[in-house]
């Protein structure tokens, strides 16, 4: 069983990547509805490969802007998954970092730690999703201004993401930048 919850991990990230790079969030929103409804039509609607569709649909709401869209299927998503595999399965990073990401972009910050907190604790068997959940609950550290709490994060979040990811990638960049931007920050702040 556990190589069908990878699988359903990796399908769910190519299929996402693929529909975001064939161009614009409509495009991947269309794209990502077809998913579902195939998936849906093929499997049923409680399905985990449904389950990573709909995330994959969250995904495409909220990169698109959609947030309160990416927040309902995110939760779609993972209650068809906490039904099939239990509520600590690595196969529900994805869809919690989707949700705390719907979160944060409505600044529901409270929410947003919770989930992310949550997705942290269920751990690296989640690869490069749980170094996103560690980037995520930064963002919410410094977001709120704890920029300590929040450089903490963010290294463990690099150190993941160099782990797991090619030299260069840019989800390596962007933890690095962001790392920088807290360090400078939280000396700023301890100045005043």
């Amino acid at each position: 069983m556990i190589w069908v919850r990878g699988w359903i991990l990796a399908a769910g990230v190519l299929l996402a990547q693929g529909a975001l790079a064939a161009g614009g969030s409509l495009d991947a929103i269309d794209s990502a509805r077809e998913a579902v409804r195939a998936s849906t039509a093929a499997l049923g609607a409680d399905h985990p490969a449904t389950a990573i569709m709909l995330r994959n649909l969250a995904l495409a709401f909220e990169q698109g802007g959609y947030h309160n869209y990416g927040e309902y299927y995110a939760q779609r998503s993972l209650a068809i998954l906490e039904a099939s595999f239990g509520p600590e399965d690595v196969s529900l990073v994805p869809a919690l970092n989707v949700l705390t990401e719907a979160y944060a972009a409505q600044a529901r910050f409270t929410q947003a730690r919770i989930v992310a907190i949550r997705a942290v604790a269920i751990g690296p068997g989640a690869g490069a999703h749980y170094a996103t959940a560690l980037h995520n609950l930064a963002a919410i550290h410094q977001s709120e201004a704890n920029f300590k709490e929040a450089a903490e994060f963010y290294r463990q979040a690099l150190t993941a993401r160099e782990a797991l990811l090619p030299p260069g990638h840019p989800y390596i960049q962007v933890t690095r930048a962001a790392l920088r931007q807290v360090q400078r920050a939280g000396r700023l702040t301890a100045r005043r």
